[in-house]
Formats: structure tokens, sequence, C-alpha cells
């Protein structure tokens, strides 16, 4: 008999009578609360909207902080995904050198939560994913070894936490308990969301050239007179990778779905997808357009189909006859994209980072430190073809070698190595989950790191979290070999 106390409990607590405040009395002051709001709002906006922004704000903490303590991540996770990158704006105290976010609010959550949960709804870390992990962990402990170079450690040590340890716990927490097919619809929905308003906000930019959501230390640039737009994020190449990100992710939770779903979800579906490709290419990276051009030519000599494949070379071709468009009708931006002082300013500055590694090969110079240390010191000046070095790593492997040494750079790339390994044994397996998520684990990777390779966007930890997430949950969609359960088809329709 499945009876406990829990249940009789909670039975009787429906029959218990209301306490408190009688029901006019309570109905009343909800009127009169909306009545005072609304007056507000007509008679100054400001207060009377911030007021319904508080009222909603807090029921949906309580809500979270509720959800939370009853063991459930995935209200704290949906939350997460929709609003995190207004997060860096509106939601990190104090604005200058913040320490409350809601970046490291979340992970601590999630750990709580994940303490908190049922132990028969935990799912062991695979083992195939216990070599990164251990690899990784290896690279923290070096990488904090290496901050007693560093030359303000506080810096360098909020760039260890919300870059590199936040978005393994972020990782753990979503392999060991988020329920990807239950919530696959519900997730799909918020990222289109999340990705249609970050492309909002970037269009926006580029129309009144200025940042609209200005964060410390950061600030638009400009390509000829077409401004290069960073959303809400600190940089522009985290604003481009999100999206190009974005984009495989809700490409990977569209076919979690079937092929019979309504009208209104691909309706969402393909808004989404246009405002994530729109926010890869906005920021106009060469890097960008060069793995959107690889990935989609992996994708294309790979289907079998004749149609898809021909598809696939039109596209190729499309994309070379836009490039030739934009020399057309915006030409100083595609001088400014294509000069050769670009490609001699990179070369000049893996030089550099050369130089920097070779000062002090086995513990860096710090992690972080990369700028202060070429900066103070002028034997690490580089030059090619006659154009200075930027003085920052512009890539990824590079700036790891270079800040935390041999013996930081070892781990780092072992755990990038093994996490790939790990998806590639995938391809073996004959279940669709399986095959999905290494396919879409191969685009969001080369995308990340062909961009790595010439941006520092490895230090960015609002990248490296949205990375994370999203090659989190497709490895855990793999692990449920099973096909689409009826609950979610009812969600769907």
């Amino acid at each position: 008999m499945n009876w406990f106390a829990g249940t009789a409990v909670a039975g009787h607590d429906l029959k218990l009578p209301a306490r408190g405040l009688p029901d006019p009395v309570r109905f009343w002051l909800l009127f009169a609360g909306c009545a005072i709001t609304c007056a507000l709002t007509v008679l100054k906006p400001i207060l009377g909207l911030s007021i319904i922004a508080v009222v909603i704000g807090s029921c949906v903490v309580v809500y979270l902080l509720a959800a939370t303590l009853s063991g459930k991540i995935e209200p704290a996770i949906l939350t997460w995904v929709l609003i995190f990158p207004l997060g860096y704006y509106f939601l990190s105290f104090p604005r200058e050198k913040s320490i409350i976010t809601l970046d490291r609010v979340v992970p601590i959550a999630l750990l709580l939560a994940a303490g908190l949960a049922a132990r028969n709804k935990l799912e062991p870390l695979p083992r195939a994913l216990r070599r990164p992990a251990i690899a990784w962990i290896a690279f923290l402990f070096l990488a904090a070894a290496s901050l007693v170079n560093a030359g303000d450690i506080l810096v360098s040590g909020r760039l260890l936490v919300d870059g590199f340890c936040l978005p393994a716990i972020l990782g753990w927490v979503v392999i060991r308990n988020f329920q990807v097919d239950r919530n696959a619809a519900m997730l799909h929905l918020v990222t289109s969301l999340m990705a249609l308003y970050v492309a909002c906000i970037g269009a926006a930019e580029m129309v009144v050239k200025q940042d609209l959501l200005p964060l410390p230390g950061s600030a638009i640039s400009f390509a000829g007179a077409l401004p290069r737009p960073n959303g809400p994020f600190w940089s522009n190449d985290a604003f481009a990778l999100i999206g190009l990100v974005t984009f495989f992710l809700l490409l990977f939770l569209r076919h979690l779905f079937g092929e019979n779903v309504l009208l209104w979800r691909r309706v969402v579906h393909y808004v989404g997808l246009t405002a994530a490709l729109a926010t890869a290419l906005m920021p106009m990276f060469r890097s960008v357009g060069i793995s959107l051009m690889v990935i989609l030519l992996i994708a294309t000599l790979s289907t079998r189909r004749p149609s898809r494949r021909l598809a696939g070379f039109a596209l190729l071709l499309l994309c070379f006859l836009v490039i030739s468009l934009v020399s057309i009708l915006a030409p100083d931006a595609y001088a400014d994209r294509s000069r050769s002082d670009n490609v001699y300013g990179r070369l000049a500055e893996q030089i550099q980072t050369w130089h920097v590694f070779s000062s002090r090969p086995i513990f860096g110079v710090g992690l972080g430190n990369f700028a202060e240390a070429v900066n103070r010191d002028t034997q690490y000046l580089a030059f090619y073809g006659g154009v200075r070095s930027v003085d920052s790593p512009h890539n990824n492997l590079g700036g790891i070698l270079a800040e935390t040494g041999i013996l930081g750079f070892i781990p780092y790339i072992t755990a990038q190595i093994t996490l790939f390994l790990a998806f590639w044994r995938m391809r073996k397996r004959p279940g669709r989950n399986a095959q999905l998520a290494w396919t879409y684990f191969l685009y969001i990777f080369l995308g990340y790191w062909i961009n790595g390779m010439s941006l520092e966007s490895g230090y960015s930890s609002d990248l490296n979290l949205w990375f994370i997430f999203s090659i989190a949950i497709l490895y855990k969609h793999s692990m449920t070999e099973r096909a689409v359960s009826a609950e979610l088809v009812e969600i769907i329709r």
C-alpha cells in the first residue's frame, strides 16, 4: 500500500479552514494595491513600473527559493537561461567590481538543490566524463597556484572563479540532476525568447550606434561606420559566440520534438534561430563566418541525401555571394575587416605570446596577468610586417600557456581532448540520442574553438557558462536512449 504520513498530512491540510485575514479583507487589500500601482504607473511611470517589477521579481524569487529547498533544479535553470544576459546589467551588485551576481548565485543555488534532492533522482557522473573532470580540477588547482604571480590577485581570482570554476559546477549539476526530456519544450521556448531579445538589443545598438547596456570596462567598437554591438554582454566576441552556440542548441532541441509540432512552436523555433544567427553575425567577426562555413561544409558532406547535399553547397555559394555583396554595400566596413594589418597583428601577437611563455615556461606569469606583464616590460614587444602586437593573447591556448605555464597548459588541453573523446565514442552507439548529441557537440565545439584560436573568448565567464551548459544538455540527453515520452508530446501540444 503506497501510503506515508506526508500524504495523510497533505490530505488533512486541504480540509483545514483558512486562517489569517478574511476573504473580503484580502480582496480589498489586493484591489487597493493594484489601484495604487496603476495610478502611480499613470502619474509616475518609472515608479509604478518599478513597483510592478519588484512585486513580480519577489514572487519569482520566492517560488525559486521554494523549488530549490525542495530539491528541484529545473525552475532555477530555466529562469537563468531566460534572464542571464540581462543579469550582468540589472542583477550585479555593486556595479563596479560586483560581488553578488546572477552567475554566482545560480550555481550555489543549484548545488543546494542538488544536495536536497532525493538520491533516486541523481545520476552518477558517467565514466567517460570523469577523465575530463579530473583534468579540469588539476587545471583549476594549478591556475590557482599561478595567482601568486598576478599583479591584482582579486581580479585574477575573480577570473578563475567566474570563468573556470562556475561553468564546471553548472555542467556537473546539469548532468546529475536536470531532466532534459521532461523540460525540452520549455528549455527550447525560453532559449528562443532569450535569443530574440538579445538580438533585438544588438540590432538597437547598431541603429543608435551606442552601448545601450554599458558594463564596467565594456565599450562598443566600429568597423568603418558600422557598430559592432556587444548587446547585454561585456564584449562583442561573447555576444557573437553565445549567439553561435544558441543557434546549434536550438537546432538540437528541435530534434527532440519529432515531426508533429504545432504551428506556433515552429514559428517560435524559426524566430529563435534567426535571432541567434543574427547575434552571431552582427559583430562581424571573420572567425565566426569561417566557423559557420566549416560546419556547413561538414554537415553537407556528411549527409546522404543528394537533395540536402545540393542545398548545402548552394548555401556555401550563397555565403560567398553575401560577402561580395557586403563589400559593395558597406565598403568601409569590409575594408576594415579585411585589412592585412589585422592578420599581421594576430601573427605579431602569437610571437609576443611565445616570448611571455619563454620568460616563465613552468608556472607562467599568472592567470589574467598577461596584459600587465607585457605592459611593464618592453622586451615582450613583437612586430610582424611592421604591425605591432596588440598586448592581449587573442588565442585561448596561447593565453593559458603564457599565464599558467606548461604545468597549467597540460591539464587544460587534456581536459579538452578527453571531453572531445567522450563525445567521439558516441558515434559508434546505435541510438539516435547519441548520434544527435555527437553531431551538435561537434558543431558547438568547432564554433567555440575555431573562434578561440583568434579570440580571447575562453576567458569570458558568460560564454563559458553557456558553452558548458549546452554541451551538458547534449550529453545528458544521450544518457537516456529512449523515444520521446508521451508526457513530452502532451507538453509540446
